[in-house]
């Protein structure tokens, strides 16, 4: 069982502008949740190490290590000026980031990174850093992009529901996150044409789509029984889309300030680590994913 006593946001920091952007949206996150923020930076020593008869010198990592701090000390020092009132403290890995963030997570309420995913359908750019830290860490990932110039004020939470157990943490996650931000909960369920499932599926010859429609509908309501008395104050949305998950996820939040799904789900693919929904949107989605594990 998770750990009750987390009480720290961390985020992975680099130079990049989604780095930023997480480093924004976990401090936001802490204040708003009154936790501590922990600001991580990792460097491999290995990556930059040239053989000595190319003129490897030793006092590169010394270089390396001063730069890396530098990254955190900026960070901290902005964070310092824009939250006064966060308690903030930093670590600096000579290792690999993914083991580093995964080390925090074990003990983290949430881990926040940057997303260089396209956005859209444009194309597979996840950064492997935040796939892998997703796929495996023992506390909620949030994939933060980073936002164009122009980009309107995002408004409201979407989860994705799939009638399974993972999903009602999913659904927990997300209401506690809408009303941080006193904004509505949209619950998204999908489903799709018997005709689309898989080689070798029997089919039906003939299927009713409005009671099928009607059935998944019964699926959503079911899962969300409940959480309206838990979380008065939130306005939740049932909707039920014939449609591919991922595309109707990453549609549906494309306005929202967060998009919550599960690390595993019911759908047939089950060789990816991740779950092939929660895989899909990290990197087509516009806006900042959070990624939801077993709680125990």
């Amino acid at each position: 069982m998770r750990s009750m006593d987390r009480n720290t946001v961390v985020v992975g920091v680099d130079r990049s502008d989604p780095a930023r952007a997480a480093v924004e949206y976990a401090a936001d996150l802490a204040r708003r949740r009154h936790l501590r923020l922990s600001v991580v930076h990792a460097y491999e020593p290995s990556q930059y190490t040239v053989r000595p008869t190319v003129g490897w010198e030793p006092q590169i990592e010394g270089v390396m290590r001063n730069s890396a701090q530098r990254v955190l000390d900026d960070t901290v020092e902005v964070l310092g000026m824009a939250y006064p009132e966060l308690d903030v403290t930093s670590r600096l890995e000579a290792g690999s980031p993914v083991a580093a963030l995964l080390d925090e997570s074990k003990t983290a309420e949430s881990v926040v990174l940057g997303s260089r995913g396209a956005g859209g359908f444009a194309g597979l750019l996840l950064g492997s850093t935040t796939l892998h830290v997703a796929a495996h860490a023992e506390c909620p990932v949030i994939a933060v992009p980073s936002p164009p110039d122009d980009e309107k004020p995002r408004h409201g939470v979407v989860v994705g529901v799939d009638g399974s157990e993972l999903s009602t943490t999913a659904i927990e996650f997300a209401l506690r996150e809408a009303s941080s931000v006193g904004e509505p909960l949209r619950a998204v369920h999908t489903w799709t044409d018997p005709s689309q499932v898989g080689p070798g599926a029997m089919l039906p010859l003939v299927y009713d789509a409005t009671l099928v429609h009607k059935e998944e509908l019964r699926v959503l309501a079911e899962s969300m029984a409940g959480w309206a008395e838990k979380f008065p104050d939130v306005t939740i949305e049932l909707k039920v889309v014939r449609g591919h998950p991922v595309r109707t996820l990453v549609t549906e939040a494309a306005g929202a300030r967060l998009l919550v799904v599960g690390s595993h789900g019911r759908g047939a693919v089950r060789s990816v680590v991740l779950g092939s929904v929660g895989h899909g949107v990290l990197h087509h989605a516009t806006g900042p994913v959070a990624v939801v594990h077993r709680t125990d």
